[in-house]
This record gives C-alpha cells, sequence and structure tokens, in this order.
C-alpha cells in the first residue's frame, strides 16, 4: 500500500513539473525578454494546503501537483497565466518588501498591478474569460488612483480594507475587495521572504498559514514550514536516509505512525524573521539584476514589444530605481580643498622614529600639517514655489538638507549656499556663510511665489552669480520641485538635480544632462535621517 501510494505521489510530482514546464516554453516562445526570469527557480512539489496552486519564496516555484493537474485539465491557459503572474512578482520584488504594515492590502495591490503588466503584454495570448472583468475593476480603480503603482493601490485598498463594516471607500465596499481578491489573485504568498514573520507566529495566522489536514487526520500549516539554509542544517540534520520528499510520503502514508512527527509534509521556506538581514538579501539582489535586464531587453532588442507594453515599462520602471542614501547623493558635489589639519594618511613612521632614536628626541621627518579632502563647500538649493508646491513641503526639505549638512564631516562649515526661492521668476535668494547661522535662517523663512512654474529663470540667476564670482567652487544645484517646467536649453557646466515627491508615480522626465531624485514624503515629515534611503534615476 505504501508503495502504492508513494508511487502515484512520485507520478503526480513528474506531471505537475510537466505541466508548469510546458508553461515555462510557451511564455518563453511569446516572450523571449524574460528568458533569465522563466528558469531562475527550480520546481519543488509541495502539499501545505496552499491557497492556491502555486507559491514562491523568491528561490524556488512551489506547486502542488494534484491542484496544478486539475488547474490544467480545467484550462491550460490559466496554467500559464498563473506561473507568468507569480514571475512577475519576483521581477517587480514584491516577495522582499516589508514596508507595509496592511498584508491584505498590500497583497492585493501586487496582485492587480501584476495582472495588470500580464494583460498588457499578453494581450490576445493566453486568455483569461475573467480578463474583461479584470479591464472593467482596474478602469475603475484608475480613476480613483490615477496610474496604477503598488504605492497608490495600497493606500486606496487599505481604506477599503479599514472601513467599518457597512460603510464604503471611495464608493468601495468589503464586497468589493472579495471581487478585487476573486478576481486578481493567483498565487499563494504566504511563502514570501517579507512575511517570515507571520509564519514564525509574530502575525494573524489565518491571514498568511493555510492549514489542511494530512492522511492522518493531523493538522499541517504553513507557519511549521522550514528554511533550506545552511543555519537551520547545523541545528537540524537532514536524515541521511531519505530525501524531505520520501519521508513526507513515508510519514503520511504510514497507517501506524499516526501520531509521529507532524511535519510530514514540511518544505523549505523562511521562518525566522528575526533571523533575517536589514539589508537585501542575495535573492532580491539576483531578481534586480534580472529585472533590469528584462527592462533593457525591451529598451533594445524587443523594443517593438515593449512599445506594445506600456503597463509592463512603467512598472519595471519603478520598480528598478536605483537606491542610495540621501548623503551619499549630496557627495556628488564635493571639491577638493586644502585643509589646515595633520595628514596622517602621509605620515612616515619610519622617518620619525629613526629621527627619534639618532638625534635624540628629535624627529627626522615631521607629519604634514595640512590635508587635502573633499568638502562640500559652494552649491545652489532652488525651491520651486509654484502655486502648486505646498509650502510646509518646502520648508520640510530645506531644514532636512541642511541637517544632514551640518551632521556631515563631508560639509564645511564656512560654504557658500544660496538658497532661491522661485516659480516663473526669481522671488528670493539667501546666501548662508556659516552652517551655524541656518537655525536663524529657517526661523524666519518665508515661502515667496506661487505663480507659475519655470526653472530658466533660476539658472540664469545662478550663471549671473558665477559670473560675478560669487560661487567660485561651485559644483551643483539641487532643484526641489513637484512637476512639470521650462527647462534650460543648454547644459550647464555644472551638476544639476531636480528632486520630486515620491506621488506612487514616475516623476516628469529631465533632461539627460541632469539627475533625478526622488524622495518620500513620510521622511520629509519625520525628519529625514542622514543615513534614509532616496529612489534615484541619473
Amino acid at each position: 500500500m505504501v508503495d502504492q501510494k508513494m508511487e502515484r505521489r512520485i507520478q503526480e510530482d513528474a506531471l505537475g513539473r510537466d505541466v508548469l514546464e510546458e508553461a515555462r516554453v510557451q511564455l518563453m516562445l511569446k516572450f523571449r525578454f524574460l528568458d533569465l526570469a522563466l528558469w531562475k527557480m527550480e520546481l519543488e512539489p509541495v502539499r501545505v494546503g496552499f491557497a492556491y496552486p502555486l507559491a514562491t519564496d523568491g528561490q524556488r516555484v512551489l506547486y502542488e501537483p494534484d491542484r496544478v493537474i486539475a488547474r490544467f485539465q480545467e484550462a491550460g491557459d490559466e496554467v500559464i497565466r498563473d506561473h507568468l503572474h507569480l514571475v512577475m512578482h519576483c521581477i517587480f520584488r514584491h516577495p522582499f518588501d516589508k514596508d507595509h504594515q496592511n498584508r491584505e492590502a498590500w497583497n492585493l495591490a501586487c496582485d492587480v498591478v501584476v495582472e495588470n503588466a500580464v494583460m498588457d503584454i499578453c494581450g490576445q495570448r493566453f486568455a483569461s474569460e475573467d480578463d474583461a472583468e479584470r479591464k472593467q475593476v482596474i478602469s475603475e480603480l484608475k480613476m480613483h488612483a490615477g496610474t496604477l503603482t503598488p504605492q497608490k493601490l495600497y493606500k486606496l485598498i487599505e481604506g477599503v480594507v479599514n472601513a467599518p463594516d457597512g460603510t464604503r471607500h471611495l464608493g468601495f465596499s468589503r464586497s468589493s475587495l472579495n471581487t478585487w481578491h476573486a478576481l486578481f489573485e493567483r498565487d499563494d504568498h504566504t511563502a514570501w521572504p517579507a512575511h517570515a514573520d507571520l509564519r514564525a507566529g509574530g502575525g494573524d495566522a489565518d491571514a498568511s498559514a493555510p492549514v489542511q489536514e494530512d492522511d492522518q487526520g493531523e493538522e499541517v500549516d504553513a507557519e511549521r514550514i522550514h528554511a533550506d539554509n545552511p543555519a537551520d542544517a547545523q541545528e537540524e540534520p537532514p536524515q541521511e536516509t531519505a530525501s524531505p520528499l520520501e519521508e513526507s510520503v513515508a510519514d503520511s502514508d504510514d497507517s501506524d505512525t499516526a501520531q509521529e512527527d507532524e511535519t510530514s509534509d514540511e518544505v523549505g521556506m523562511a521562518e525566522d524573521a528575526s533571523s533575517a538581514p536589514d539589508e537585501r538579501s542575495a535573492e532580491e539582489e539576483e531578481w534586480e539584476d534580472i529585472a533590469r535586464q528584462v527592462q533593457v531587453d525591451l529598451e533594445t532588442f524587443s523594443r517593438e514589444f515593449g512599445d506594445e507594453a506600456g503597463e509592463m515599462m512603467a512598472a519595471l520602471s519603478l520598480a528598478n530605481r536605483r537606491r542610495l542614501a540621501y548623503r551619499d547623493f549630496l557627495r556628488s558635489f564635493m571639491v577638493t580643498s586644502e585643509d589646515l589639519k595633520i595628514n596622517m594618511d602621509e605620515f612616515d613612521y619610519v622617518y620619525y622614529t629613526y629621527g627619534l632614536d639618532l638625534y635624540g628626541n628629535m624627529p627626522l621627518v615631521e607629519p604634514l600639517e595640512y590635508k587635502d579632502e573633499k568638502r562640500i563647500r559652494d552649491f545652489v538649493i532652488v525651491i520651486d514655489t509654484s502655486e502648486s508646491v505646498r509650502e510646509t513641503l518646502v520648508r520640510r526639505f530645506v531644514q532636512c538638507t541642511f541637517d544632514i549638512l551640518k551632521s556631515s564631516e563631508d560639509f564645511a562649515n564656512k560654504v557658500c549656499i544660496h538658497v532661491i526661492q522661485s516659480d516663473s521668476r526669481v522671488q528670493s535668494d539667501t546666501t548662508i556663510t556659516d552652517l551655524r547661522d541656518v537655525d536663524a535662517m529657517m526661523d524666519g523663512f518665508i515661502v515667496r511665489g506661487f505663480g507659475g512654474t519655470d526653472f530658466r529663470p533660476a539658472f540664469d540667476h545662478v550663471t549671473g552669480l558665477r559670473k560675478a564670482g560669487k560661487l567660485p567652487d561651485m559644483q551643483g544645484l539641487i532643484y526641489f520641485t513637484d512637476g512639470l517646467g521650462q527647462f534650460p536649453e543648454k547644459a550647464p557646466d555644472y551638476d544639476a538635480a531636480f528632486v520630486f515627491l515620491d506621488d506612487g508615480e514616475l516623476p516628469p522626465p529631465v533632461p539627460p544632462w541632469a539627475m533625478r531624485v526622488i524622495i518620500q514624503e513620510e521622511e520629509l515629515e519625520e525628519g529625514m535621517d542622514p543615513s534614509s534611503s532616496v529612489a534615484a534615476s541619473v
């Protein structure tokens, strides 16, 4: 009996694998730019009672063989779409995002974004009978959220999730939420690395840990799914006589061992959130590399396809924005200067101690009393004070930037920083020559302007200052704005960056000679820490 059931399971595993391999091949034939993403993850059979037949932890595609087979028999194209949906989550790095507290809202927002991109690239390929209804819902969501980005959708869906029973948020009720779940969910998110705290018992188990009964009637839940990593292997060495799959088969089929270890169907997934490092995992970095290659392919070799995949390209552009520390970004405006300080880097201990021994406490070579260092001394902060910019945000941005300047060793106390307010013309120009004067400046800071948006007057004003010799060491300009404006026709001979607030959408384009920087409003409201990161696109 045991041998027959084991053989049946092995056959199911193989057949389920064949179904998914065929799905990969079909996707590869249509979407060549996804080749690396489609074959990055190994296929691994599981039997843990997921809400859907497929799941991923970023390293593997976890599939329930019998349900995958049944799904294929019902509609082969749906299996292909399921697999593409799962891969898209990884390309957009959704499984690694830990910044959103409401897991239901975030999971659903990710599903909507992915299905929107999938329908965009699929067109009539691998069509699903629910696509028409999905497109109708997406049109409704766009009316309220604008561009469908994960952040905007998260805020909208979170409002619906948190709305009291019987009430509506922006016209959407709990029944709308149930419809969205049914239409856009295709895979189980329990295995996502970002949800490791829930599997470890740190959250709502009902929302994340599917439960089933095994062949002996014992409960098996995803909360007890363990990680395949060296640390786990040291603590709990695997049995040498059987693989995890063989163990699960033998344990669940033996009627005499009903009270044995309940982890018969366990497979490897991340479990302990406390052990995960704060920095990005190797898997996330690998998926970021793949996503960038996909984007480059769509922009070059598969450009004719990328021109038709607007939603896909927009989502990729948002996901692939480079991130760096705001302090590091400001370092791009550094210039080399000579400071009066002992230069220990060029100090020769050999000659110094030799002189002490030879001449009796008389050093042969003294250390240098000056040192060449890269410092930020002269640069310009321009504030867009057009009507659409909020005064509170302007003040927070200026305060945030100067806080970093005052706290960093890379910035000299004696500086020449011009804070210029400009809309369609220059409204004011405040000069800071000592960072100790910043607090006094902020106390009397008044936002002036509220007209149209034109970037040219500020650049012309800076050109005049440089010609007058007031910015001799200037290396760059930061322009805080919130939208489109008239750019200078010619590139300046210094670095220029346009800083936008992150509203979940791609900011307006900037000229090729300028940098584009996106910062979070929450960081300004909380007082940005010098080590905080901002997303920057150059």
